[in-house]
């Protein structure tokens, strides 16, 4: 059944000139963020004429149309697809489970285990027990949104821009984790370090994650994982196993 906040959800709104945005709440929920890679996935294999791409966010679905084509005729076909079926009555079933191997000595941990009202050895005990799930893949090539983390880890970002973050560091804010690809600037809170190239442009994938994806960090020691940057898959001791 659908949640109070739900009941005006899917929406539908006009991205400039040539796509769509199918919204399924405001704000980051597994429900919400669920029915999105659900009307995702349905849509990629649909082959709605009109529709070129469907990308997922955290809480929607952008569309890009063919200009070429009848828009009106599109858009409502798209929303024929939106009220075929509740897009919050079943999960999306995960396909692959990734253990990752990771050394929680970020110089922000501390900071971010008190935020959670943790010590520094439980924080990193309730971060390695947790089964995060992709949410989405945005802002750099290949790089995850993994959440929900449990309600204490929901703090806001830092009030000042942190300079340099490297690649593979993984970083907390806002109730999720980030597995950085790339060096960058950041808000967000640096916990810990992987040898996991979420973008690697001569493997088969180049990116590694598959939104739905569920995934779990593994403590491991600086030696260790300083041992695991060399791996040819640049996978850093990554497990993928299939969900049966």
């Amino acid at each position: 059944m659908r949640a109070v906040d739900q009941a005006n959800f899917p929406s539908l709104t006009y991205i400039g000139v040539e796509g769509v945005l199918v919204r399924f709440g405001d704000r980051v929920t597994d429900a919400i963020n669920r029915a999105a890679l659900k009307f995702h996935a349905h849509m990629n294999t649909k082959c709605v004429a009109g529709v070129l791409e469907s990308a997922p966010s955290l809480t929607a679905v952008y569309l890009r149309l063919d200009l070429l084509s009848d828009l009106d005729a599109v858009v409502r076909s798209i929303q024929a697809e939106m009220a075929a079926q509740d897009w919050f009555s079943e999960d999306v079933r995960a396909a692959r489970h990734w253990t990752i191997p990771c050394c929680f000595d970020g110089p922000q941990l501390s900071e971010a285990a008190h935020l959670a009202g943790l010590s520094e050895s439980a924080a990193v005990e309730e971060l390695t027990q947790q089964q995060v799930r992709v949410l989405t893949i945005g802002f750099a090539p290949g790089q995850p949104y993994l959440g929900n983390l449990p309600q204490n880890w929901n703090f806001p970002r830092l009030s000042e821009i942190t300079p340099l973050v490297p690649a593979r560091a993984l970083v907390a804010a806002v109730g999720q984790l980030i597995l950085f690809a790339n060096d960058t600037p950041t808000g967000w809170r640096h916990v810990g370090a992987t040898e996991f190239h979420c973008f690697k442009v001569d493997r088969p994938e180049p990116f590694a994650f598959r939104v739905g994806d569920l995934v779990r960090f593994e403590q491991a020691g600086r030696a260790e994982i300083e041992a695991l940057a060399n791996s040819s898959d640049g996978l850093g001791g990554a497990r993928c196993e299939a969900v049966t």
